[in-house]
């Protein structure tokens, strides 16, 4: 058996296991109607994603249920987006565990594909070719050729000992860096990137440039949602003297997904406050410092790279 047979085996295996344990997850959260469940339904905030529009007449469980499972692209979404939804929702423990199993499942299904690129490269021309080779054959045959692989990915936020308090923030102004030589730039704007007239006249710039001259590469970060947390008094002392605790008990995350929190019947979801869609009319820009170092290479407001002074 060859070696790409063998990594296409594991991508079918992983992902049959996947999406069984979605289905079980998804079913578990639905029978756990009796405890409470809050999500940012579209009523509330019109800025959530278009492809929970057909969605908007269903209750909170029901709709984190759908969302959270759904591992393939809808009609109406765009491709560049993924699919979420803030909110808190109780489940049982029963249910929790199965969770962890989905987490672990979603592991596996991304190691397996990890994996198998590998084996062609990690060029966008070459993940663009080994996807479509997924979808057209291994995909194909399961049923599930619109997969969205990074929804397929995401780990769920589960907590068997809930927060005492979830405090929901929008962060903004944030963008991811690289830092390379002008030559490294180059390949990576041509590995990394999908070609673009924007793309090409950065790279025809960068060109010009000394072969060893240090850029940065600025990718700006769409707002999303963060949520703080705040633990019982015992927790927290435990997070203080024990660095190890608080991957266990975080402070903060971010919830592009509904929380999992472990409940009881009866017992309600920890405290908290809805928070309104991100505004961006309403967000303060921060001023550039005068003594800034970087600059962009052209006056293309469109350009991600920059220089140094």
């Amino acid at each position: 058996m060859s070696r790409k047979t063998a990594a296409r085996m594991a991508v079918r295996d992983t992902l049959i296991e996947l999406v069984d344990s979605n289905r079980q997850f998804r079913e578990a959260v639905l029978n756990d109607h009796e405890l409470p469940a809050w999500v940012m339904q579209e009523d509330d905030a019109d800025a959530l994603n278009e492809q929970t529009l057909y969605e908007q007449k269903r209750d909170d469980r029901t709709l984190a249920a759908s969302i959270t499972s759904r591992l393939t692209y809808s009609s109406e979404q765009n491709k560049q987006e993924t699919a979420r939804l803030p909110g808190i929702i109780g489940i049982s423990a029963s249910s929790l565990a199965l969770g962890q199993q989905l987490n672990q499942a979603k592991d596996q299904f991304k190691t397996a594909m990890g994996e198998y690129r590998q084996l062609y490269g990690d060029d966008i021309a070459a993940i663009e070719e080994t996807s479509d080779q997924l979808r057209d054959g291994v995909l194909g045959g399961l049923q599930i050729q619109h997969i969205h692989f990074v929804q397929s990915y995401r780990q769920l936020k589960l907590f068997q000992q809930p927060p005492r308090r979830i405090r929901f923030s929008w962060a903004a102004n944030h963008s991811g860096t690289v830092r390379l030589t002008s030559v490294e730039a180059i390949e990576h704007l041509r590995k990394k990137y999908m070609a673009s007239a924007a793309i090409e006249r950065d790279i025809t710039l960068l060109e010009q440039l000394p072969g060893s001259e240090i850029v940065v590469i600025k990718r700006l970060l769409a707002p999303h949602l963060r949520a703080n947390l705040k633990w019982s008094d015992t927790i927290e002392a435990e997070r203080r003297m024990n660095p190890d605790a608080k991957k266990q008990y975080p402070g903060q995350i971010n919830t592009p997904l509904p929380v999992f929190v472990q409940l009881e019947k009866g017992q309600p979801l920890p405290e908290f406050k809805p928070i309104k869609p991100f505004d961006p009319m309403t967000r303060q820009e921060r001023l550039q410092r005068s003594d800034a170092r970087l600059v962009r290479i052209s006056d293309n407001p469109v350009s991600r790279i920059y220089r140094y002074i």
